[in-house]
This record gives structure tokens, C-alpha cells and sequence, in this order.
């Protein structure tokens, strides 16, 4: 990998030498550029960082838990599917961390760990995405694009356990 690395700047600089670009001037203006972007992103990232943190503490995970307890245990799947569902438009980071606790408590090859896998694959963090892309281009009314996204993120959610009713278990 690291072959491939060198391999790949070695081929930039020789075409910047060839095409004569002054590659330092280049590279600044690059810095340059991305700082403005990173400006523009900055309070929105924050903000939403700070609101997904508030989320995952505020106990209404646990709150969801108690009243969908009769549900999941109907189904049969573990409260931490259920967890995964509802954290994973919010947080990746925080669904991956369930994810990776199912590989751990039941193997990867557990039907658990696997609708966990389709879950994780099939959904989207909806609100991460509508923030970062309508926040960089300053775009306050996201209009349906929300209600979609997390639309489709129950769609597949959904969709996910019935497979894994119909084909796993």
C-alpha cells in the first residue's frame, strides 16, 4: 500500500514538471481553499455533533426501549438491532459501534450480526447528510429531503427484518 502511495506522488510530480505548475503554489491554493470550506461547515458540524451527543445521553433510547419492548420481543431480535435502527440516521459512528458489539457478543456469522450488517448497509445517517450538504450551501429549508431520507431509512429497516424473518430465521 504504501508502494502505491509513492507511486501515485511520483506521478503527480513528474506531470507537474512536465506541465511546468509550480506544485507549491498549487498545494497553498488548495489550503487556502479548503479552509474557506472548512469555515463554512464548522457551526453546522458542531452543532449537529453537539445535538447527536445530547441525543445518545438524554436517556430517550432507553425511553424508546421500554415502549417497543413487547415489539421486539415478538420479532425476536436483540434490543441492540433496535438501538441500531434508531441511532443509525443520526449517528454512523454510533451504529458501527453496535454493530461491532453483535460481531463481538455473537459472531459474525450470527443471523443477529447479519441483520445488523443489512441494517447498517441499507440505512443512511439521514440527518448527518441533510445537515453537512444543505449546510454548506447555505440552503435553510430542506424541503422533503428529510422526510425522504428518514423515510427510506424506515423502509429499509423495515425491510431488513423481514428478511431476516423470511430468510434467516
Amino acid at each position: 500500500m504504501d508502494s502505491l502511495v509513492l507511486i501515485i506522488i511520483a506521478v503527480a510530480l513528474i506531470e507537474a514538471a512536465i506541465k511546468k505548475v509550480d506544485i507549491f503554489k498549487e498545494f497553498l491554493d488548495g489550503v487556502k481553499e479548503g479552509s474557506k470550506l472548512l469555515i463554512t461547515l464548522f457551526p453546522t458540524m458542531m452543532a449537529f455533533t453537539l445535538w447527536v451527543v445530547c441525543f445518545q445521553n438524554c436517556g430517550l433510547t432507553t425511553i424508546l426501549e421500554s415502549i417497543f419492548h413487547n415489539i421486539i420481543k415478538t420479532i425476536n431480535i436483540p434490543v441492540d438491532v433496535f438501538m441500531m435502527m434508531i441511532i443509525r440516521p443520526f449517528s454512523a459512528n454510533g451504529s458501527l459501534a453496535i454493530l461491532n458489539d453483535l460481531f463481538v457478543n455473537y459472531g459474525v456469522d450470527h443471523p443477529y450480526s447479519i441483520l445488523g450488517s443489512i441494517i447498517q448497509t441499507g440505512s443512511d445517517t439521514t440527518f448527518y447528510v441533510v445537515t453537512l450538504y444543505f449546510g454548506s450551501i447555505k440552503i435553510k429549508n430542506s424541503r422533503y429531503a428529510l422526510k425522504l431520507g428518514l423515510w427510506l431509512d424506515f423502509i429499509a429497516c423495515l425491510l431488513a427484518v423481514i428478511s431476516y424473518l423470511v430468510f434467516i430465521t
